[in-house]
């Protein structure tokens, strides 16, 4: 009698582990998850770049050039819209914006994955940016120059282009199925998103344009990692579990 209460017992918590599995399916619908070799990748171009921006202490050869450009062709609305985008998506909106994603994606799902991602993208690149500052110590464009308010804190890289390369490249990979339209559109979408804030920070002459490529580069590597790790650290937990 005890054994068949036991085994009973046995097959009605693996019915309900098959369920609640059943249950995050419906919600995490399964994607082909990002590869850790394309995080792996910008991660290395990010390292490149940034031992390049600390050696030489100066602005780069394509930097200069793309300064003398933008400031021959200065308009004074661009300049306005340049200022509007830049302020309205800028680092503390970004990490505010992650923190209401990771809020209703934990009100939608059973599962803590995509929340914990959706949060700790944007925040570690904005974290990792601002470390990354102080230690390259590279100087910004004179504040003469600067047409979004005067900044004398370390340019490179770009805090305001890492932290929402970040935040749309993880929002794309999470509400999005692998290899759908939907998600070439995104992507399309964010990159346009990205493009027009690394572009609004070079035109207003508040970063070197290789400040700008650090943060592209540091955003896509973040936003990768981020989602690759709570995936694995998920897979983990739920083989564990697992009788």
């Amino acid at each position: 009698m005890a054994e068949f209460v036991g085994n009973e017992s046995t097959t009605h918590g693996v019915d309900l582990a098959e369920e609640y599995g059943r249950a995050e399916l419906i919600q995490n619908p399964p994607t082909r998850r990002p590869s850790a070799v394309g995080a792996a990748a910008a991660a290395g171009a990010f390292v490149v770049v940034a031992v390049a921006a600390a050696v030489v202490a100066r602005p780069l050869h394509d930097d200069r050039v793309a300064i003398r450009f933008v400031r021959r062709h200065q308009f004074d609305w661009l300049t306005d819209l340049a200022r509007g985008y830049s302020a309205v998506v800028g680092p503390l909106t970004v990490v505010a914006l992650a923190a209401v994603g990771a809020l209703l994606l934990a009100a939608h799902d059973r599962s803590a994955r995509r929340p914990i991602a959706m949060i700790a993208g944007p925040w570690v690149a904005v974290a990792v940016s601002e470390i990354v500052k102080w230690i390259a110590d590279r100087p910004r464009p004179p504040v003469g120059w600067q047409l979004g308010g005067p900044e004398t804190t370390p340019a490179f890289p770009s805090t305001y282009v890492a932290g929402l390369t970040a935040m749309v490249l993880v929002t794309v990979l999470l509400v999005t199925a692998a290899h759908s339209r939907a998600r070439w559109i995104s992507y399309a979408i964010a990159t346009c998103v990205v493009v027009a804030m690394a572009a609004a920070r070079v035109y207003l002459c508040m970063t070197w344009a290789s400040d700008a490529v650090g943060g592209l580069l540091l955003g896509v590597a973040t936003g990768l990692g981020t989602v690759w790790v709570v995936d694995r650290m998920t897979d983990g937990r739920r083989a564990s579990t697992m009788p």
